[in-house]
């Protein structure tokens, strides 16, 4: 008669690291855990196959609790149970553990008088188990897993008959078969899957591939050199802008190239000694996409002999970075050769031969523009060698009327003058003067449109939201250095009359002085008198000449704009007011920190930042300034082998008397100075 199931809950713990043989038991150990793990039996869900071996085992055997336990390190674990609620119990209280040691059946007829299992706490406590019979699972290699056992709650001092031991033990061989049908067919399934996965992989790296190749505008090539026949990718005939087919003649790809750029590219000559380069960047000329940039990497096969046989590599459009690279260089270069210019003409001739050149361009300039008759007068412009210049004054209505887009504000992108509504019945003017695409951008002044900054090219070329920020960005500092230029004049002029007019004053109240005074005797009162109106004088003149101070965050904010890198810089002190020459010096030293983070430190690479601080230190009698410049994320820097003025500037410190400290380590260049806050502060 069926006796009701045991209740039993145990909190399984969790699996520890897989210990290190270091005897015989813990090779059996590690064994057996190695088996479990290949059957991939542990934690599975029922299954119909084992419910039936314990059923069978139970009813067998006239016991209440039937289980297929599964002895792991630290628990055991029921795969099919009868009578027992618990999915598994602690290692400490498993009584199958005590069959691993021996093929042959476990029988206790009363757990509580064997010193194995009397203390167990499924003996002492609920559900005080009190028979046992456990039929141990032998794997083909002799290593016991656990065992296919019974349980009852009474003692059994005889045990079990024959026929039933003959029973369990059977039952326990055929848990064993299921377990290696189980997993001989896990691996079918997973050789199949692994195949499966091996083709969809292959697939996959394919097609990711070419993907790869046609986002990154990479295309590969294979050169046979005796033939001198080139076996290319689909994107290969994209970036070279010719039709798409496997094989090309290699000389046909050779002829592209930018005048200036021929003789890097290698040769039926060069190919057949081996003597060609194998990683070299030029430009190729296009038809529908213009001037690219090209980098082309490529390995020689040889054969026995070391002779090249094909030239095999790669070849990507790095027209984008090369352009972007131009363009840092053009701004860099701007500040430096703007800053000396005295001449509004030298500034704009400058400012164009750095923009044609940063974009590959025909013309490249600024106008002068009268909106009131919509004249537009270019004084000087860059051109490309071998095109004529445009220097005059032209009715912009002759070319188009984009005009009407200029007056609003809008920046007029043309990518074809033949076909834009705007300049299409005007097109052969423009063509005339070698312009077949065009980026006009109006600079307005105090909301005056007074400024045209142009950008001609006499082939296809697309312009990205980029390079239109790069080309306003451009114009608006070219049109504030020309206004500074113009106010610097303007006050100059306006200094100049002040000043003539107050030591017109000054002279004529010294003579009304000189007069009135003659008659005094006592000339040490009226020299004194002299010397201070001349003392006055001197003050009147220092003070037209000051152009007042600025704070040393608006100093950083400048350098900060300057770089037009945001996010790169961060700063972060109070507010301090400099004076004229605090505001002087600092201002030149920030310039030269900026400019070597970005030729040599952290700002030469996309992940390098800066760091600006400073701060009043009241600690001393007299208070001073810190001023800590930081790089990190950039190249290590490395000392310069000879100082320069720049190198002597920043050891000046703030305002040149010293105070600094530089480092060359790790994790990026910096400088510490400090100065005399009242030194800083002062007017002159």
């Amino acid at each position: 008669m069926r006796r009701p199931g045991l209740r039993h809950s145990a909190t399984r713990k969790a699996r520890p690291t897989l210990p290190t043989p270091t005897d015989q038991d813990d090779i059996e150990e590690t064994r057996r855990l190695e088996l479990l793990e290949d059957y991939d039996i542990l934690n599975t869900p029922p299954e119909p196959e084992f419910d039936d071996i314990v059923l069978v085992a139970s009813e067998a055997c006239e016991t209440p609790v039937a289980l297929v336990s599964l002895i792991e390190k630290d628990r055991q674990w029921f795969k099919a149970r009868v009578g027992f609620e618990a999915c598994e119990t602690p290692i400490e209280q498993s009584v199958c553990a005590h069959s691993l040691a021996s093929p042959d059946l476990l029988i206790i007829p009363d757990l509580t008088l064997d010193p194995r299992t009397a203390k167990n706490t499924l003996v002492t406590e609920p559900p005080h188990i009190r028979f046992y019979a456990g039929a141990p699972l032998v794997g083909p290699d002799g290593i016991t897993i656990g065992t296919l056992c019974v349980i009852d709650t009474k003692p059994r001092p005889d045990g079990l008959t024959q026929s039933q031991q003959k029973v369990l033990a059977a039952l326990s061989r055929q848990v064993i078969a299921l377990l290696e049908y189980r997993r001989m067919s896990n691996r079918k399934d997973v050789l199949f899957r692994r195949q499966k996965n091996m083709s969809a992989t292959i697939r996959s790296h394919v097609n990711k591939a070419i993907a790869a190749q046609e986002a990154g505008r990479i295309g590969t090539f294979e050169i046979d050199v005796a033939t001198g026949v080139a076996t290319v990718s689909a994107e290969f005939c994209r970036l070279f802008d010719v039709p798409v087919q496997l094989t090309y003649p290699a000389s046909m790809f050779e002829t592209l190239l930018f005048p200036s750029d021929r003789g890097i590219q290698s040769t039926h000559e060069s190919r057949a000694d081996g003597s060609a380069e194998t990683n070299v960047e030029y430009r190729i000329r296009t038809t529908s996409q213009g001037i690219r940039w090209i980098s082309r990497n490529a390995v020689f096969e040889r054969d026995e002999e070391g002779r090249p046989i094909r030239m095999l590599g790669t070849a990507q459009d790095i027209t984008e970075l090369k352009r972007a690279a131009l363009r840092t260089a053009a701004l860099l270069d701007l500040g430096d050769r703007l800053r000396d210019l005295e001449d509004i003409s030298d500034m704009a001739l400058v400012a164009s031969d750095l923009m044609g050149k940063a974009f590959d361009a025909t013309h490249a300039g600024f106008g002068f523009v009268e909106q009131a008759n919509e004249t537009v007068t270019i004084q000087s412009e860059w051109h490309r060698p071998g095109a004529d210049a445009l220097a005059g004054t032209y009715q912009l209505r002759d070319y188009g009327s984009y005009i009407e887009d200029l007056k609003q504000g809008r920046p007029v992108v043309v990518s074809d003058v033949t076909t834009d509504p705007r300049t299409a019945d005007r097109a052969d003017a423009l063509i005339a003067l070698g312009i077949r695409v065009f980026v006009n951008l109006p600079i307005f002044d105090h909301g005056r449109f007074n400024l045209l900054a142009f950008v001609h090219h006499d082939h296809p070329y697309q312009w990205s939201e980029e390079e239109l920020a790069f080309v306003r960005s451009f114009g608006d500092r070219v049109q504030v250095a020309m206004a500074r230029l113009q106010a610097e004049s303007e006050q100059r002029t306006l200094n100049r009359e002040m000043g003539h007019r107050l030591k017109n004053t000054f002279a004529m109240i010294q003579a009304i002085a000189k007069q009135t005074l003659r008659p005094v005797t006592e000339r040490s009162h009226v020299e004194s008198f002299e010397k201070r109106m001349f003392a006055l004088s001197k003050a009147h003149d220092i003070l037209i000449h000051d152009q007042g101070g600025a704070t040393m965050r608006t100093i950083v904010e400048g350098l900060d704009e300057t770089l037009a890198m945001p996010g790169r810089l961060k700063m972060e002190g109070p507010h301090v007011m400099l004076g004229p020459r605090g505001a002087l010096s600092t201002g030149l030293l920030m310039h030269e920190l900026g400019t070597n983070a970005l030729k040599y430190g952290a700002l030469s690479v996309p992940e390098g930042t800066v760091s600006v601080q400073w701060s009043i230190d009241e600690s001393d009698t007299e208070p001073r300034l810190t001023f800590i410049w930081r790089e990190s994320g950039g190249p290590v820097p490395t000392q310069p082998r000879r100082k320069g003025f720049g190198s002597k500037l920043i050891e000046m410190g703030l305002i040149g008397t010293g105070g600094v400290v530089v480092r060359y380590e790790a994790p990026g260049f910096s400088a510490e100075m400090s100065a005399s806050l009242q030194q800083l502060q002062q007017a002159n």
